[in-house]
Parts: C-alpha cells; sequence; structure tokens
C-alpha cells in the first residue's frame, strides 16, 4: 500500500500584535531621530537668520554713513526725537578762483567769483570730475544747519546752477551774491535733500529729490523708499564740530525679524570745514 506524501506546512503570518508591535518600536525610532535631527537645523536656521538680519542691518547702516559722509558741511540736523535726520548731499566740491591768473588763458583764467554783486559765472581753480548739472546747488561758506546766515537750508548762500556749466567753469541762474567768501575758496555742489525717518509702521524710510527748507519737515515732501522693515529702535543724533575737531553724527538702530533682534551703532565723523 502506497505512502502519502506529508502535507506541507503552512507558513505562519505576523499576528495582529506583533505588527502593533513594530508599528510601535518604528514610530518611536521616528521620534527619537527626528528630535536628534531637529536641534541642528533648528539652529543653523537661526544662524542664518540672524545672518540675514545682521547683514541687512549693516547695509542701511553703510548707506547712511555715505550719505552723511558726502553731505555738504554743517548741513546735517536731527529730529527733536531723534527719529529722523537729514542731510544736503555733496558729491562735488571745488575752489572757485579768488584771483585772476597772472597768464590769461580764457574766461577759465579771469572769471572770479565776486562777492559784492550778484555774480553770474565764475571759474574754478581746477576742473571737476564732472560738469555740475542745471537746478543743482552752489554753496560757499556754510556754518550751520541752522539760523539765517551762512545756511545753505535757509538759501542764503545757495544758488542755482544754470545750464552751461563746464568742469571748469559754473553758470549761476538767476545771477547771486554770496554774503561770505570762504577761507580756503571752497564751493560745494550739493544735487539734492535727503532725510532718513524711522515710521511708527516700523519701516525705515529714505526721503530724497525734495527742494531744501529752512526748518525740518518730517516726513518731507517727496519720493521716499524703505531702507529696513520691522524697526523696534531708532535713535539720530548730531555733534556739531569746530576748528578743532569734526562733528559727529551717532546712528542707533534695532531690528527684529521672526523672533530675532539685533542692534548696532555705528559713530559717523563728519568734516566741518566750509
Amino acid at each position: 500500500m502506497a505512502r502519502r506524501a506529508p502535507k506541507a506546512r503552512l507558513s505562519r503570518g505576523l499576528s495582529l500584535i506583533e505588527m502593533v508591535t513594530v508599528i510601535v518600536v518604528l514610530a518611536v525610532l521616528g521620534l527619537v531621530t527626528a528630535a536628534i535631527l531637529r536641534q541642528p537645523i533648528e539652529a543653523s536656521a537661526d544662524v542664518q537668520r540672524r545672518a540675514q538680519l545682521a547683514d541687512n542691518a549693516d547695509q542701511v547702516m553703510a548707506r547712511m554713513a555715505r550719505d552723511l559722509r558726502l553731505a555738504l558741511p554743517n548741513s546735517i540736523r536731527a529730529s527733536p526725537d531723534g527719529r529722523a535726520i537729514e542731510l544736503l548731499l555733496a558729491p562735488a566740491a571745488g575752489r572757485y578762483r579768488a584771483v585772476a591768473a597772472s597768464v590769461v588763458g580764457g574766461p577759465e583764467t579771469t572769471d572770479t567769483l565776486d562777492f559784492s554783486t550778484a555774480d553770474t559765472s565764475f571759474a574754478l581753480m581746477a576742473p571737476l570730475t564732472e560738469a555740475p548739472q542745471a537746478g543743482q546747488w552752489a554753496v560757499v561758506f556754510n556754518l550751520s544747519p541752522e539760523g539765517s546766515q551762512a545756511n545753505a537750508w535757509a538759501g542764503d548762500n545757495r544758488a542755482t546752477v544754470g545750464a552751461g556749466s563746464t568742469v571748469t567753469r559754473v553758470v549761476l541762474t538767476p545771477g547771486f551774491r554770496f554774503p561770505f567768501a570762504s577761507p580756503s575758496q571752497r564751493v560745494f555742489f550739493v544735487s539734492q535733500a535727503v532725510q532718513y525717518r524711522c515710521g511708527a509702521d516700523g519701516l525705515l524710510h529714505r526721503h530724497a529729490g525734495y527742494a531744501p527748507t529752512a526748518t525740518m519737515q518730517v516726513p518731507p515732501p517727496g519720493s521716499a523708499s524703505v531702507m529696513a522693515e520691522g524697526v523696534n529702535l531708532c535713535v539720530f543724533s548730531t555733534l556739531a564740530g569746530d576748528a578743532s575737531r569734526q562733528g559727529l553724527a551717532t546712528l542707533q538702530l534695532g531690528l527684529s525679524r521672526e523672533g530675532e533682534t539685533l542692534s548696532l551703532l555705528r559713530s559717523v565723523h563728519l568734516p566741518n570745514q566750509p
């Protein structure tokens, strides 16, 4: 009689308890791995966020410091609350001719600046890098951002540059009589008024392209661009210079973004020789 072949044993699968155990173990391992990886990832994100915030703040400070150094000497003024600072931007300067040259070589050697009458043009001792543009202002012997004398904001020493000016000769339209001569024969060419202002909205604005006024207006008329967001601290101050030392502008700015806070303090030395 033939023997029957033994039936193959059926393979047993995972029970429900085993499956649940595996799922729990994998979940615990996932949580532990996530906790281990999360801290360095968050730390890296924090470092990048702080670096970006510091870079933005440093760029703003550098732009403000650059404008302050290019300002007309003794033209910088701050608002009483310290949240705005204003200046007359003078990117070019030269020395006007006070005495005719001994060797005559055209109007550039004979056209002196006359302080006794409303002069319409004057020559420069050395050529500028580029000719002053019509509508800019020529300023001689600016002593203060306040008062009615030797103050370019008030306009008593600020003449309008006319068309036809060159790198060696400046045309004034209309003619203008400067009240005071500069001991070093300096003349500065102002391109525009600029104001930095911190608003209640947490924005730092840069206003430019408006006409100078005797009294400081906050905000001034004209276009404005946003220089920084999230401003939570804003203090601007100025210290006038004298014959023995330069002027000083102090800028304090605080920025906040995504829980990160940064405060910067910068002092800018200001040339004050008119």
